[in-house]
C-alpha cells in the first residue's frame, strides 16, 4: 500500500471535512424544513408538496450526474484545455435545463390528472425559474469541486437551504394558511441568494482558466462532454426516477399514503449523507489516480470508500430498526406513525445502500459508463414493473418490497460485474469494517485532542 503524503491526508481531511458539513447543513435544513411543513399543512396537502419535491430531485440529481461527473472527469486530464472545457460544459448544463423546463411544463396536463392536483402546475411553473437559476450556481460548484476546494459548494449551499429554513420556520409561527406555491417562490428567492454566494466565494476559480471570457463554443469539446454524460444522464434520470416510481405510483392512490411514505423515506436521509459525502470526496480522487496508475485505483477505492460508508451507516441502521414508531413520532408527528413497518422494511435494506450507491463512480473514471447505465436502467425498470403490481396489490407496503427487491437485485448483479472488472471483493469490506472503525476512532481522539 502506498504512504499517503501530508498534502494528499490534508486534502482528504480538508474536503471531507467541508463536503461532509455540507451534507449535515443540508439535512439539518432539509429535515428542519420537512418538520415544520409537515405540520404546518393538512396530510393530503403536504402530499402534493412531497410530490412536488419528487420531481424537483429528480430533475437535479439527473442534470448534476450529466454535468458534473464529466467536467470534473475531464478537468483531472493533463494538457486538457480547461477554457473550452468550462464553456462546453455551461452550454450543455443550459441547455439540459431548457429541456428539462420545456418537459415539465408539456406533462403539466398530464400529472394534474393522475396526481389529482391542480396545484402542481403552478408549482412547476416556479421552479422553472429555480432551476434557471442554479445553472450559473451549479457550475461555479463543478469547477471549484474539479478544483479541489468545497468552500464555496458548502456555503452557497447553507446559504439556499438555511434561508429557506428560516422562511418555513417564520411561516409556521407567525404567517398560517400561507399556499404551496408561495414556498415555492421562496425556493427561487433562495437560489438567488446561494448563486450571489457561490459567485463570491468560487469565482476565483475562473481566474485559473486563461481567457475564459473571449473562448467560443467548441463542439468538438461539447461532443465529448455529451458522449460521456449522456451515460451518466440516462444512469441519474433513471436511477431517480427509479428511486421515486413508488411515490409517484402511491400519489394515484392518495396524497395522504404518499405523506405517510414520505414520512419513512424523510428518515432515510441520515443514511445519504455519510454515503453521498464520501462519494462526493472520493470520485475526484479516482478519476485522478485512474489517470495516473489505471483502473487497478478504482476498485481498491471503491472497497475503501464503501467500507467507511457501511461503517458508519450501521449505528444509524440498528437504531432505525429498533426505534422506528418512536423516531417517526419525533420527526412527523404522531399521525405519522402507523408508517413504522415501512420504514424497518425499507431500513433493512439500507446496508446495500454504500454498495449500490458507489458502482456508478466506479465505472464511470474507468471509461464504462455505460455499464453503470445499464445495470441502473435494469434496476429502474424492475422496480417500476413491482411498484405498479405490488402497489396496487398491497398499497403502501408493496411500495417497502418493491424497493426491497430492486435493492438486493442490483447488489448481486453489481458486485459479480465489478468482481470481473476491478477485483472487488464485497466479503474483503465486511472483514475490513473492525480496522476502519479503530480508523474512525483514532481520528475521532486526534481531533477532539486538537481542540482541547
Amino acid at each position: 500500500m502506498t504512504s499517503k503524503t501530508p498534502s494528499e491526508n490534508n486534502y482528504w481531511v480538508r474536503s471531507g471535512s467541508y463536503v461532509f458539513l455540507q451534507r449535515i447543513s443540508i439535512f439539518i435544513f432539509g429535515f428542519g424544513s420537512y418538520f415544520f411543513l409537515v405540520r404546518y399543512f393538512p396530510q393530503a396537502e403536504f402530499g402534493v408538496w412531497a410530490l412536488f419535491v419528487v420531481i424537483t430531485s429528480i430533475i437535479e440529481m439527473s442534470r448534476s450526474a450529466f454535468i458534473q461527473n464529466a467536467f470534473v472527469k475531464f478537468y483531472s486530464q493533463p494538457e486538457v484545455d480547461k477554457g473550452k472545457l468550462a464553456v462546453a460544459s455551461l452550454f450543455l448544463n443550459f441547455a439540459s435545463n431548457v429541456t428539462f423546463i420545456v418537459l415539465m411544463l408539456l406533462l403539466i396536463p398530464v400529472l394534474k390528472d393522475f396526481w389529482k392536483a391542480p396545484e402542481i402546475g403552478s408549482l412547476i411553473i416556479w421552479y422553472s425559474i429555480t432551476s434557471t437559476i442554479l445553472v450559473p450556481l451549479t457550475q461555479l460548484n463543478y469547477l471549484e469541486q474539479a478544483s479541489h476546494s468545497f468552500k464555496g459548494i458548502f456555503w452557497s449551499a447553507v446559504a439556499r437551504q438555511g434561508f429557506f429554513f428560516g422562511s418555513v420556520l417564520i411561516a409556521y409561527l407567525f404567517i398560517p394558511n400561507l399556499s404551496l406555491s408561495a414556498f415555492a417562490a421562496i425556493q427561487s428567492f433562495c437560489a438567488l441568494l446561494g448563486l450571489f454566494v457561490a459567485w463570491k466565494l468560487s469565482s476565483r476559480f475562473l481566474l485559473e482558466i486563461p481567457n475564459v471570457k473571449q473562448l467560443k463554443i467548441d463542439w468538438l469539446v461539447v461532443k465529448d462532454l455529451f458522449r460521456f454524460g449522456k451515460y451518466i444522464l440516462g444512469t441519474g434520470l433513471t436511477s431517480s426516477i427509479g428511486k421515486s416510481t413508488d411515490q409517484v405510483v402511491l400519489g394515484s392512490l392518495s396524497h395522504s399514503t404518499v405523506a405517510l411514505y414520505n414520512s419513512a423515506i424523510r428518515i432515510m436521509n441520515f443514511i445519504e449523507i455519510p454515503t453521498y459525502s464520501i462519494s462526493n470526496v472520493v470520485y475526484p480522487k479516482i478519476a485522478e489516480r485512474v489517470n495516473q496508475e489505471g483502473k487497478a485505483a478504482a476498485g481498491k477505492l471503491y472497497e475503501k470508500s464503501v467500507t467507511y460508508m457501511v461503517a458508519i451507516i450501521l449505528p444509524i441502521i440498528i437504531t432505525l430498526l429498533i426505534f422506528p414508531e418512536f423516531i417517526l413520532w419525533i420527526t412527523a408527528g404522531s399521525k405519522y406513525t402507523e408508517a413504522a413497518p415501512v420504514l424497518r422494511m425499507i431500513a433493512a435494506t439500507a446496508i446495500l445502500f454504500p454498495f449500490n450507491v458507489q458502482v456508478g463512480s466506479a465505472f464511470e473514471v474507468i471509461g464504462k459508463p455505460h455499464v453503470s447505465f445499464g445495470m441502473n436502467s435494469g434496476a429502474n425498470i424492475l422496480n417500476l414493473v413491482l411498484n405498479v403490481i405490488l402497489i396496487f396489490k398491497f398499497g403502501i407496503i408493496g411500495a417497502a418490497w418493491a424497493t426491497i427487491s430492486t435493492s438486493v437485485s442490483l447488489f448481486v448483479v453489481s458486485q459479480i460485474w465489478l468482481y470481473n472488472e476491478l477485483e472487488v471483493n464485497c466479503l474483503r469490506i465486511i472483514q475490513n469494517l473492525p480496522s476502519s472503525y479503530a480508523v474512525l476512532y483514532q481520528e475521532i481522539v486526534k481531533k477532539i485532542k486538537k481542540f482541547r
